[in-house]
């Protein structure tokens, strides 16, 4: 299988960055996170990026630090893959950038994080206002009054 290289750009080393982190937060198991700790999860998950990340030079590694800090089991996404197939050079880029903009790379996936629930949210509140709606339409359209049947239109 040929494997798919990425320019090494500041652009596509900022994603791989972000999405290595994102992809390693997806695969939490929140089963396994009791409400107290999840009440600070997110600083937890910063100081075990930051600790994952100056304890190796290698990608791999990292990611296995990272998943085994976090309990993280198993592993089925797409751009972590990907990276770990790049040039060495590539890997440490990524690896460098993780290193120096920890808090940020954190706090991005954090924000977008946020955003995905909110737009969840408002499309799952659309969704049944739209039901709603459908459900007013489609309820029979005659009333009996006192003075006889009216059938609306």
């Amino acid at each position: 299988m040929d494997k798919k290289e990425i320019e090494l750009t500041k652009e596509n080393v900022q994603f791989c960055a972000e999405a290595t982190i994102t992809e390693i937060w997806g695969a939490i198991d929140w089963d396994k996170i009791d409400a107290k700790r999840a009440y600070g999860i997110w600083d937890e998950f910063g100081a075990k990026v930051k600790a994952s990340a100056m304890s190796t030079n290698s990608y791999e590694t990292f990611v296995e630090k990272l998943c085994k800090k976090m309990d993280v089991r198993s592993l089925r996404y797409k751009t972590i893959k990907e990276v770990g197939e790049q040039s060495d050079e590539f890997k440490d880029a990524v690896m460098k950038l993780i290193r120096e903009q920890t808090l940020q790379l954190v706090l991005k996936v954090r924000l977008n994080n946020e955003a995905r629930k909110e737009m969840k949210k408002e499309l799952e509140k659309k969704e049944r206002e739209q039901q709603q709606k459908m459900k007013e339409d489609n309820e029979i359209q005659v009333k009996f009054t006192e003075r006889g049947v009216k059938i609306n239109d």
